[in-house]
């Protein structure tokens, strides 16, 4: 952990020397602000966003009358296992541990690998219980997210889901299933014929598709290459022996439903097939997994495809407002840990600048959110914890860097889920240095 004397000399927003901090980040998003709004010219995507401003949220977190020692646990998924893809992006709890030590509050997070699977997900849960947790954020999502939090609810201890729905034992910080259908329908505009791609995701509920193409074993390029032919994309030769088993062309939009891994190699096969129609994604292309799997993949990370959810990546920064505010902050602390030599992630294998591309808000929230909770309670029992998280609602003011929660709803995030659209712009906003391709997903303003 850095000393005062270096926490100082790193230009925090502290008491001491926030001014010439502030002025500088003021410069520096404001620059990047610039090239952001010419990117999105490009890609016509509407109105250049607002000109950004400085962060006023501080970057420490100040919450009283938490105990000491305190500790959240914080579930994650290694390896391949279903939810995986989320574990870059669980490295936002290491962000809002450093910003709650830096207002004051000192919390320990315990980390667990549930291994994506349900047994795996129990024993997580166990061994977080004995360790004497006031609180649990489960950072993974899949089958194997219901059994944690079933486990976790007969000890006692609240879940935060900030990847998954909730369920009968967990409050959930994503979007609503219903809502994330929504926006997904709108992202398919006109198309009267889509066919959705089922990668092992299953069917989006409600979502309306006309065609249906489960993947199952086969290879991404000879699925691209079908779907290019369902689209016409491809025209077969008339001279072609093997024309008539070319499939009819008979959908005008795809749907991708499937892990971020199996979604990016795939959008890369599209791309590389010259796929032109609408290509609409599941939520969990917001996952840094995505990215990165598009570009193992030699596809192009400035595709025209979109997703469904909620403005909580690096965008949001530039907006000149609370929400863009918050972002700020949140950014900044992400920057002061990657310059911290001693910062790990969570599992303690790595710098923390290793991961800190991947680094999310949403993950930071779900621990700001348990820890507001154990400062009401003033008390780290997780049963006192869960009776104040059940009347918490907290927002920027609070140190939340994505969109307000409110906990008196197992489904705290009452903001509806937009389309989002994506840029590989990269806006300067976090350290260099990571290996990880990212993308920063934004509110798509040509939405229909």
């Amino acid at each position: 952990m850095t000393d005062d004397a270096q926490v100082a000399g790193d230009g925090l927003e502290a008491r001491h020397g926030g001014r010439r901090r502030l002025l500088i980040a003021g410069i520096a998003v404001v620059v990047v602000a610039a090239v952001v709004a010419a990117v999105l010219l490009v890609r016509t995507l509407g109105a250049a966003p607002a000109e950004a401003v400085p962060a006023t949220v501080p970057v420490p977190i100040t919450v009283a009358h938490v105990p000491d020692r305190t500790k959240i646990g914080v579930v994650v998924t290694l390896g391949d296992g279903e939810g995986s893809e989320w574990n870059q992006a669980a490295q936002g709890a290491v962000v809002a541990q450093r910003r709650l030590a830096l207002g004051g509050t000192d919390v320990e997070l315990v980390t667990r690998n549930d291994g994506g699977s349900t047994a795996g997900a129990q024993r997580a849960v166990a061994d977080l219980v004995k360790d004497g947790v006031a609180g649990i954020v489960v950072a993974s999502s899949g089958r194997h997210v219901t059994a944690a939090a079933t486990a976790a609810a007969d000890a006692g201890v609240p879940v935060v889901l900030p990847y998954a729905e909730h369920t009968e034992d967990s409050w959930s910080t994503a979007p609503a299933a219903t809502s994330v259908t929504a926006a997904m329908q709108r992202a398919l505009g006109n198309a009267d014929s889509p066919l959705l791609v089922d990668l092992g995701g299953g069917a989006p509920a409600g979502l309306r598709v006309a065609h249906v193409l489960t993947a199952g074993s086969t290879e991404v390029t000879d699925l691209a290459r079908t779907v290019a032919q369902r689209t016409g994309a491809v025209q077969p030769d008339a001279d072609d022996a093997g024309a008539q088993d070319t499939p009819a062309v008979d959908s005008d939009a795809v749907v991708v439903s499937g892990s971020a891994a199996r979604q990016g190699a795939f959008v890369a096969a599209l791309q590389a097939a010259d796929v032109t129609v609408p290509v609409v994604l599941t939520p969990d292309a917001t996952s840094p997994a995505f990215g990165a799997a598009l570009s193992t993949a030699g596809g192009s990370l400035s595709g025209t495809f979109r997703t469904a959810g909620v403005t909580t990546d690096d965008a949001t920064a530039l907006q000149s407002d609370a929400a863009g505010r918050a972002m700020s902050a949140f950014l900044g602390a992400v920057r002061i840990v990657a310059k911290d030599p001693d910062a790990k992630n969570l599992t303690g294998d790595q710098a923390f600048s290793a991961v800190a591309s991947g680094a999310d808000s949403r993950s930071h929230d779900a621990v700001v959110a348990l820890v507001h909770a154990v400062g009401t309670a003033r008390s780290a029992s997780p049963s006192a914890v869960t009776d104040a998280l059940a009347k918490t609602s907290i927002g920027a003011d609070d140190g939340v860097a994505g969109p307000s929660l409110d906990f008196g709803d197992q489904q705290a995030l009452g903001s509806d889920a937009t389309v989002l659209a994506a840029s590989a712009q990269a806006l300067g906003l976090r350290p260099a240095g990571s290996s990880t391709a990212s993308l920063v997903w934004f509110a798509d303003t040509t939405e229909h």
